[in-house]
């Protein structure tokens, strides 16, 4: 059914405009089921289904569906379903929406398609820069001039520094992905070990015999349908088991002298990090099409010539910056990364450099903001901590796939600029991120689910932009500046007027489970080359700010910390919130400390939880996240200020409590369980959200950690 059609066969529906009453449509009721089920098949594809939140990197991000509803449940009346709001242009333009930990937009992009003035705030200036540039309206005609001029001014020059010979025919091709190893000195014989755990390169996504191999022998590479047997190379003859190796975990086995060693202590006696080689070479030729090649030296000798050029002294465009010291970073530090830069290879950084000069050269400034913020996406592609995704999907896994910075035994170079849309080249990013993304912010849709399909909704009427207003006066004066982006902690929110705001709808960080300010530093370094002396919040070396709200005991930052630090913003909240007004946030984590510092934060801010809803959050496969395994759902607390409750909570008895708790828990396991069948982590997690509840609505004083403990006494 196409678009035009789905239109004609939707059902005519409301009108939504403000119309503030006291009790609110998600206090009374919220549709936990059909918003989890757009949740579900928007996590899996995100980046097509929400396209304008994904042109650049941000870390664990909420749904767009899941926001957009808690929005028109926050907005409309009581006995109102957001359902019945959900497939149209809604107009709430006299509400002001507040989200004070803005991460990647999700909520400032969903409220302005609402309709709704919006102010967002983050410490993280990359956070706030990407939010900026979501926002910010641009023609699609100009961004295609300026990827045209770049394409012409340095496409050429990158590319060259990809050509090789096509294994086929002899003739020019360029090289779309290099293999390479790590190498460790072998502690016995001196040799270089490969870091290698098997002979296989990337298995086939769909078909399980099958994956790129290359001979121990010769090291010829070659595409086998038979790994489940022993290999015989068809180059040299030789047989071998493709799954044996030279590494397994954290020791390796030297190929020469057979000695084990520990790959870390031998990499700390080293002065930098570890060497690589290349192991074979993913060609496109024009002539004979796409194929695999061993690097000859040709390709060895062309290498070690940029390698050379780029130490010859001229004035590359790349960060000097030192990696700080802290939970994600310490990882690479181990493998004596000690400067951003090393984590790219010469290639990479000559590349890098010779974009972004070209990108600098744009006059116009938001069209150079917008290369500048696609050029920090490319770098989650191009650097020599990606690896192999596999065979049959997009060849790079990004540097991100662990939520860390995990150095790659086995490293995966993409061609910078991209050849033929493959995967992680700034041509390819360009037409599927930037473009895709800008585009969906001027025509948005949804996805309505029609006997289990998935049906494209265009909502006519909407858009995801708006011009940036300077101050809050400004923002309340004008029509046409409805967004007001602040980089700074919300702890001090002195821009914003008491009982000025009607919402606060965010999703703050979850103790400890993703460290923003060391991953993000990763773009940061390399943004600041060209946004240093434009912003003040980029004058820094670092996004690290003893403000963040994040438990974190490499940088001496403790649980304390970050219920204060969480305690002060929700106070400023509650300072700027109208007297009727909802803060509602989704929040889930795997241990009870954390659902303390939350609990106690709220009540010392003078809010209370009046309702809990749960909703699916995250894919239910795919990379787990610290502290995550296990955890698909979010709570969605809905809290009011402490002091506009008319009616008082009675206290509860600890047996009572318990009762209380299992009832509530059992009622939105009810609400879920035709199609989601909740785990235990998951039922103790909703668990956490209801004594939290009930603790700041002062019935109980058993906090989350003591439930915990009366429930392993009780069992």
């Amino acid at each position: 059914m196409n678009d035009e059609l789905m239109q004609l066969s939707l059902p005519l529906e409301k009108t939504a405009t403000r119309a503030y009453q006291e009790r609110r449509s998600i206090e009374q009721d919220f549709p936990v089921l059909e918003v989890s089920r757009l949740a579900q098949i928007e996590s899996y594809r995100k980046n097509i289904y929400r396209p304008a939140y994904y042109i650049h990197k941000w870390w664990a991000r909420r749904t767009g569906a899941t926001f957009r509803a808690i929005l028109l449940g926050v907005l409309l009346p009581e006995g109102e379903s957001p359902l019945d709001f959900f497939y149209q242009a809604n107009t709430f333009d006299d509400v002001v929406i507040l989200d004070p930990f803005m991460g990647g937009g999700t909520t400032i992009g969903e409220a302005l398609r609402l309709g709704a003035k919006v102010i967002g705030v983050d410490i993280n200036p990359v956070s706030w820069f990407l939010v900026k540039k979501v926002v910010e309206p641009v023609s699609l005609k100009a961004l295609d001039e300026a990827y045209s001029y770049l394409e012409r001014r340095v496409a050429h020059r990158i590319l060259s520094l990809y050509e090789t010979t096509c294994p086929i025919c002899g003739g020019p091709a360029h090289a779309v992905y290099v293999y390479w190893v790590k190498l460790v000195p072998c502690r016995s014989c001196g040799r270089d070990v490969p870091l290698r755990k098997s002979m296989i390169l990337a298995r086939h996504m769909s078909k399980s015999y099958t994956g790129l191999v290359t001979c121990p022998a010769c090291g010829h590479p070659y595409i086998s349908e038979t790994l489940d047997r022993p290999q015989t190379c068809p180059k040299c003859g030789r047989t071998f088991d493709a799954h044996q190796g030279f590494s397994k975990g954290a020791y390796y086995t030297c190929p020469v002298c057979k000695t084990d060693g520990q790959i870390l202590q031998t990499v700390r006696e080293q002065e930098g990090p570890p060497q690589h080689r290349m192991v074979a070479i993913y060609t496109y030729c024009r002539n004979c099409g796409r194929n695999y090649k061993k690097p000859d030296q040709e390709d060895i000798k062309k290498y070690e010539e940029i390698k050379e050029s780029f130490k010859s002294g001229l004035k590359w465009l790349y960060p000097s910056e030192p990696i700080p010291q802290g939970y994600n970073t310490k990882q690479m530090m181990n493998y004596n990364y000690r400067f951003w830069f090393q984590m790219f290879n010469e290639r990479q950084l000559t590349g890098l450099s010779i974009l972004l000069e070209g990108i600098l050269s744009i006059e116009d400034t938001n069209i150079r903001e917008f290369m500048l913020l696609l050029f920090s996406g490319t770098l989650e592609f191009n650097n020599m901590f990606c690896s192999a995704k596999g065979l049959g999907t997009g060849s790079v896994r990004h540097i991100f796939a662990h939520h860390a910075f995990i150095p790659a035994k086995e490293p995966l170079e993409a061609n910078l600029w991209g050849v033929g849309r493959s995967s992680g080249g700034f041509s390819t990013l360009y037409w599927e991120r930037l473009r895709r993304g800008k585009a969906y912010t001027y025509r948005p849709v949804e996805r309505r689910l029609v006997d289990g399909r998935a049906i494209k909704v265009p909502i006519h009427g909407e858009r995801l932009s708006s011009r940036l207003a300077d101050s809050f006066a400004e923002l309340m004066g004008s029509s046409d500046k409805r967004a007001l982006l602040l980089n700074k902690s919300s702890t001090d929110l002195r821009e914003i007027p008491d009982r000025s705001v009607d919402a606060v709808v965010t999703d703050p960080p979850y103790l400890d489970n993703v460290m923003y300010s060391e991953l993000s530093d990763f773009f940061y370094v390399w943004l600041r080359l060209g946004l240093k002396d434009s912003y003040p919040g980029w004058k820094r070396s670092s996004t690290i700010q003893a403000e963040e709200a994040v438990r974190n005991t490499e940088r001496g930052k403790d649980t304390v910390s970050y219920r204060d630090i969480l305690t002060a913003v929700f106070r400023e909240c509650h300072r700027v919130l109208k007297d009727e007004g909802l803060m509602v946030f989704t929040f889930h984590h795997g241990t009870s400390e954390a659902w303390d510092s939350l609990a106690y934060a709220l009540k010392s801010a003078k809010f209370t939880i009046v309702k809990l809803w749960p909703v699916y959050a995250e894919m239910d496969v795919g990379v787990p996240i610290l502290m995550k395994k296990g955890i698909r759902f979010d709570s969605i607390l809905v809290c009011r200020k402490a002091e506009a409750i008319a009616t008082s909570f009675d206290s509860i008895g600890t047996s009572e409590l318990l009762q209380m708790v299992r009832k509530e828990v059992e009622t939105m396991k009810g609400k879920l369980e035709s199609e989601f069948e909740l785990t235990e982590k998951e039922l103790l997690n909703l668990s956490y959200g209801v004594v939290s509840m009930f603790f700041t609505q002062g019935r109980t004083e058993f906090t989350p950690s003591k439930f915990e403990r009366y429930l392993c006494r009780q069992n």
